[in-house]
């Protein structure tokens, strides 16, 4: 199963709520599916639990019985009786004949929760969202580019601010954000789904961060490391020319910890001398070794 379809269920599960809420999420529904006019209202999906919902908010709202029929491997609700139709636009508050136009009635949507309850029944008739392994992505697909302008609206009056584009004979509303599909989802009550994004979210940047530490250990390691080999290439060449007295007295602790801990960093090997000395101290040791390597030709 996907994660639209994870998400739609998680929906389909939840309460139907005020009779003011099924109202406007039946309304979402019936505006977004397939055919929705005085010649009959087609919804389809291919997720089974949408088209029990859809039945079960017609039956509450409207009193309406209608049984979804399979089809080519999708569900089909279909509504075509005159009466059934007037009864459903009327409630919307549409006058009911063929001059029917795919606008958002507001008056619909008269209270705060009810345009929640809209854009749930809109997700999912039209909407999709993107897996928590996947690019962040949540849309709603409109065909009727008025009707697209005043959804808009609607989401940026309920505090949430999505994007829109055209593509093809449709309108999309989409968000890429991740905290704006986390918002929407929690918005319309697929607080799961969201909690999911967020998780996965943590996860990742705590992975990244993880690797950058890594990366920045591991590239201090081989500089460390490829500064060792270089003083101590330095030190045995000098000592081959002219044995350990080619260094001060004062030298020769520091020359011998070098080559006896090529691999130890300079705090480590600061801390090998008796008594300990600083890092700054050390490193000054060491430049002075390299001049003096390089004065005896090493």
């Amino acid at each position: 199963m996907t994660f639209s379809a994870e998400t739609k269920a998680e929906l389909c599960r939840a309460p139907l709520g005020r009779p003011c809420c099924c109202l406007a999420e039946l309304y979402g529904i019936l505006l977004f599916a397939p055919a929705f006019s005085d010649r009959g209202i087609r919804v389809s999906s291919a997720h089974t639990g949408v088209l029990r919902r859809t039945a079960l908010l017609l039956a509450r709202v409207f009193q309406i019985e209608a049984e979804p029929q399979t089809a080519g491997g999708r569900q089909t609700l279909s509504i075509d009786s005159p009466d059934h139709l007037r009864r459903i636009f009327t409630g919307f508050g549409y006058d009911f004949g063929p001059s029917i136009t795919w606008h958002l009635n507001r008056n619909v949507l008269e209270n705060d929760c009810c345009a929640a309850a809209f854009l749930r029944g809109a997700f999912l008739m039209a909407g999709s969202v993107a897996g928590p392994d996947k690019k962040s992505h949540l849309e709603l697909k409109i065909s009727h580019s008025p009707l697209s302008r005043e959804v808009m609206s609607l989401m940026l009056d309920s505090g949430i601010s999505p994007r829109s584009t055209e593509r093809a004979a449709c309108s999309l509303i989409y968000f890429k954000e991740t905290a704006r599909i986390e918002d929407f989802l929690t918005m319309i009550g697929a607080s799961g789904a969201a909690i999911a994004i967020m998780e996965a979210k943590v996860e990742k940047d705590l992975r990244n961060h993880v690797n950058r530490q890594v990366n920045c250990e591991t590239a201090n390691l081989l500089k460390t490391s490829a500064a060792s080999q270089r003083q101590i290439a330095a030190i045995e060449a000098a000592l081959a020319y002219g044995g350990i007295e080619v260094f001060p007295e004062n030298l020769r602790e520091t020359v011998d910890l070098r080559v006896a801990y090529p691999e130890a960093s300079l705090a480590e090997l600061a801390a090998k001398f008796s008594p300990p000395i600083s890092k700054p101290g050390l490193d000054h040791r060491l430049k002075r070794i390299l001049r003096i390597a390089a004065q005896q030709g090493g």
